[in-house]
């Protein structure tokens, strides 16, 4: 289970209030809302990317609870190798290297290791089998996005957070990319937040929740 308690985040301009929120474990949840109203700010709140400017963020991991707004950044960077999974809207893929090594980084860093098939039948599953060794700056916007959900199979995490995952795909790809997340977070039995302004894509989760309901001052 996560649980937001009296978030705030606080930028120059603009101030942003959670609601006392909370995901419970193995279920799915989509957070929908248009673009810059906050969602992937609370993403990245939850994911321990950036912390908020007041409240705490607990996540209970084999009945220990933690306190991620506690964590020092090393304790952080550990948790979030292990633990979370993220499928983030600018990818975050190294576009020098070559897709299998951008598989290989991400579990390197967490001292885990596939084979060349397990590497093969996981981009199998996201059609790039063929690009296996073609670089990432070489591919399309889509083919990228699936390389950042190919890096998610490699590994079953506890929490899986996706900002806008098929926002760069049409709407044939985006539905068989969303059935592949939703399989892997029933396989993983995992806690999915997936923020989106799709509302179409409503049908596969088991919450569905409006950004503006989770916000300090709304009904």
């Amino acid at each position: 289970m996560i649980k937001l308690n009296n978030i705030t985040k606080q930028y120059t301009d603009t101030k942003i209030s959670i609601k006392n929120i909370h995901f419970k474990k193995q279920k799915s949840y989509l957070i929908l809302g248009p673009s810059g109203s906050g969602k992937s700010t609370m993403l990245n709140l939850i994911g321990g990317l950036t912390k908020p400017t007041s409240g705490n963020i607990q996540i209970n991991l084999d009945n220990q609870t933690i306190e991620t707004t506690k964590l020092k950044e090393k304790e952080l960077k550990k948790l979030r190798l292990e633990t979370i999974g993220y499928i983030l809207q600018d990818f975050k893929l190294f576009e020098d290297f070559t897709v299998k090594d951008n598989l290989e980084i991400l579990l390197n860093l967490a001292n885990e290791k596939l084979s060349n098939n397990q590497i093969k039948e996981i981009l199998k599953q996201v059609g790039l089998e063929h690009k296996i060794n073609s670089k990432v700056k070489h591919l399309s916007g889509g083919e990228k996005q699936r390389v950042a959900i190919a890096r998610v199979l490699a590994k079953n995490y506890n929490i899986l957070l996706c900002d806008e995952p098929t926002g760069s795909l049409n709407k044939t790809l985006a539905n068989d990319l969303m059935e592949l997340i939703i399989n892997i977070h029933k396989k993983a039995k995992n806690t999915l937040i997936v923020v989106s302004h799709d509302e179409t894509m409503a049908k596969y989760f088991d919450e569905v929740v409006r950004f503006e309901n989770l916000l300090e001052g709304s009904e």
